[in-house]
């Protein structure tokens, strides 16, 4: 490919809705303006990606269609060159004029998820390495791979792909689960939203005082992760309440952060039933951090929420669902303010230790921030030489 040539780049894995994948988006966006030539967006249809913001992004819509075992997007590249151009005029691309898949879905790959999902992936990661072209992998979780099946679609990818940035080394363990030599495209990195601004256009929520950021996730409480999910609901309910209660007898105001969508919503709603707060929705991404951003402290179920504040040196108590969280925390030499049995008890304790500790920690949140927005860097540069 020339210099002349603009890239067409499709970001995977991406949504609106979730705050956090909102923000990998943004973060791909960000460090693609950095590579010193053009590109050109695209993007996928779903039911989070709605047609017009997507178009808001200028972004061209893949042609894409999977029907359980069936893929039929690749075929739509062997359309009569007429027919394309017809399809150009709508905005429509094919993959075949993609020319690199930026995947960044953060947490998608594992026996948790449909084998067929995986088994998808690597065939489209095979065809986009056997026709030149580069599928990236964006720093993000990955595991466990237990079955014969899903070990055998994980090596294909990890043969195929580009690059694979993986996140944490527990990932790291568990791509190695399925080729136990990994290539030296495969490279351990943090998250890649660290160094994204929080910044708003409009004008943030006041509150008559300091404020503290209790995020919560519907995914924590979810069927999808729990057999036993009410009975979690009630006892997750519970502790957030009790947090509430508590920072509201220290004097906070305490800002229940809808992260995500309806389904955050309903469950800050119980919450909020329980404690004395304000239930707060942001559509933009940004504007979401920089509200985190002046919280005098955060307790986050969501990834990005936890990133969010720790990156703008706010102190966050993380309440986990799955090995990417203590990673993270790792990462911020926060390992012991990530709770993996959450109760109303463990939550209370570690909030009170937190406030304990926190002219403390606020020293080593600025030290560990500034370490990983270098190590984005080195990342991004990565990504640069391998495509340029």
């Amino acid at each position: 490919m020339s210099k002349q040539h603009t890239l067409k780049v499709e970001i995977k894995g991406v949504q609106f809705r979730n705050k956090g994948a909102y923000l990998m988006l943004l973060g791909c966006l960000k460090g693609l303006e950095q590579l010193g030539r053009p590109f050109e967006l695209v993007l996928s249809p779903g039911p989070n990606l709605p047609y017009r913001e997507r178009a808001m992004l200028g972004a061209w819509q893949k042609l894409s269609l999977r029907r359980k075992g069936l893929d039929f997007t690749p075929w739509f590249g062997k359309l009569p060159n007429f027919m394309l151009n017809t399809l150009k005029r709508y905005g429509i691309v094919t993959e075949r004029e993609v020319d690199v898949i930026l995947e960044a879905s953060g947490f998608a790959y594992g026996d948790q998820w449909p084998l067929l999902f995986l088994q998808n992936t690597a065939r489209e990661v095979k065809r986009f390495g056997e026709a030149g072209k580069a599928f990236i992998f964006m720093p993000q979780a990955f595991g466990p791979f237990k079955s014969a099946q899903s070990k055998a679609a994980m090596r294909d990818i990890i043969q195929h792909a580009k690059l694979i940035f993986v996140r944490d080394p527990v990932s790291l363990g568990h791509l190695q689960s399925c080729m136990a030599e990994l290539p030296p495209h495969v490279i351990l990195t943090p998250d890649f939203t660290v160094g994204l601004k929080g910044e708003s256009r409009t004008a943030l929520p006041e509150f008559d005082g300091p404020f503290a950021a209790l995020i919560p996730n519907n995914k924590v409480i979810s069927k999808f992760n729990h057999a036993n999910a009410e009975a979690e609901r009630t006892r997750y309910v519970e502790a957030f309440a009790a947090a509430g209660n508590q920072l509201t007898e220290l004097g906070l105001n305490v800002v229940l952060v809808n992260h995500e969508g309806k389904e955050d919503a309903a469950l800050c709603a119980e919450i909020a039933k329980l404690t004395p707060c304000q239930i707060i929705t942001i559509e933009d991404p940004l504007a979401v951090k920089a509200l985190i951003g002046k919280a005098e402290l955060c307790v986050s179920s969501r990834f990005h929420g936890a990133i969010n504040a720790l990156s703008q040196n706010v102190p966050c108590i993380a309440t986990s669902w799955s090995h990417k969280y203590h990673a993270m925390m790792d990462d911020f030499g926060m390992a012991d303010y990530c709770i993996e049995e959450l109760s109303a008890l463990t939550l209370t304790q570690k909030i009170t230790q937190l406030l304990a500790n926190k002219n403390d920690i606020q020293p080593v949140l600025a030290e560990r921030s500034a370490a990983l927005k270098a190590k984005n860097q080195l990342m991004w540069q990565k990504l640069h030489d391998t495509l340029r």
